[in-house]
């Protein structure tokens, strides 16, 4: 049984510019188009929204690449480590402060002093800052949030629609009669390019497509997963396990999926030897745990890793000891270069011409 396990770098091999930065670059360039027009933009996404102000702000000074993910964990960090949380939590509830956010950019102001407070309903007007207790303000960070999801949902439908059908396709080289799918990412660039059966396979292991951290859909419920790494050991307020992409997998449903593929894999009807495919993921922290689980399911399996560059494989074979252990990694791990036209993966055609495949 091969099981495809598909992060962003799947879908930049394909030519889709459906990175996070690629969504930041577009969100500057549409600011910049709708400010020149000088209309009155108090309702727009973009005029609103502290995340993508934030965001934007550290590109403009000098950040080209964003981890986005590690910078909403930044923000996190920064807040629970004022004092006005850690002296509201020591004393078992939060005191009346003020939170203050400016419409050009996220600014954390606090005044104990101006002892007024405006409801989450009121975010949304021309005046140059608001003020919000602290429970409400993670509420209203966590909301901004999502509103920046489902604005990047919208972007990646679009940007998928203009380009599948121009899509370059490789020789993908698997089982496709006995294949699983584990996508880290929210598109199904995998399933609409490649002919894939999910069903039962020879060795009797329903096999199925997971899409861990959601997948781009046209209807209203956006079940699509961003957040940062699990933080339990650190001194940062419960109220803040919201951001988490754990909890969020519970809370949009992403996670049952996931966890049904675990337990065929660990109490299979057949014995069989499956092979894991990782293609495009650079196996950072944030997906720590679900990864170990997977790849330690069963006792005898292969884990091969495709990468790109030799900069992606030091960089992967740093993240997989981390994972699963070096001795682990030892005896079950093999590193190949994605487009290798004898042991790779995204085989071009041209490729396979010239070496009579």
């Amino acid at each position: 049984m091969d099981i495809l396990v598909l992060g962003n770098g799947f879908d930049l091999a394909h030519k889709l510019d459906t990175k996070y930065n690629d969504f930041l670059k577009y969100c500057q360039e549409k600011y910049s188009s709708i400010k020149s027009i000088g209309a009155d933009n108090s309702n727009n996404f973009l005029y609103n929204n502290v995340w993508v102000k934030h965001f934007l702000n550290k590109t403009l000074a000098g950040d080209k690449w964003i981890d986005l993910e590690n910078e909403i964990y930044n923000v996190i960090l920064k807040l629970s480590e004022l004092p006005y949380f850690k002296n509201s939590v020591s004393h078992g509830g939060y005191k009346d402060i003020t939170f203050w956010i400016s419409k050009d950019h996220m600014e954390l102001n606090f005044d104990e002093v101006q002892k007024y407070f405006r409801t989450p309903s009121t975010f949304y007007s021309t005046k140059d800052c608001y003020c919000i207790k602290i429970k409400d303000f993670i509420e209203f960070l966590y909301n901004q949030l999502r509103d920046f999801v489902k604005e990047f949902e919208k972007y990646l439908l679009e940007e998928e629609k203009q380009k599948i059908k121009k899509i370059p396709k490789f020789n993908l080289r698997v089982n496709s009669d006995c294949v699983s799918l584990l996508n880290f990412n929210y598109t199904d660039t995998c399933e609409q390019l490649y002919k894939i059966n999910f069903n039962y396979c020879s060795c009797g292991i329903k096999t199925k497509a997971v899409y861990v951290h959601g997948k781009i859909n046209n209807e209203d419920e956006c079940n699509m997963v961003l957040g940062t790494h699990s933080f339990d050991n650190e001194q940062i307020p419960v109220e803040f396990n919201i951001f988490k992409k754990h909890h969020q997998r519970h809370k949009y449903g992403t996670i049952e999926p996931y966890q049904e593929l675990l337990n065929e894999l660990k109490y299979p009807k057949k014995i069989y030897v499956p092979t894991f495919h990782i293609i495009g993921h650079s196996l950072d922290k944030t997906d720590h745990s679900i990864l170990k689980h997977i790849l330690l399911a069963k006792e005898k399996s292969v884990i091969k890793i495709y990468y790109h560059n030799e900069e992606a494989l030091a960089r992967m074979q740093s993240n997989i000891d981390l994972i699963i252990g070096e001795e682990e990694v030892m005896t079950k791990v093999r590193f190949i270069k994605q487009d290798d036209p004898k042991l790779g993966i995204l085989i071009p055609d041209k490729e396979l011409a010239l070496t009579g495949n």
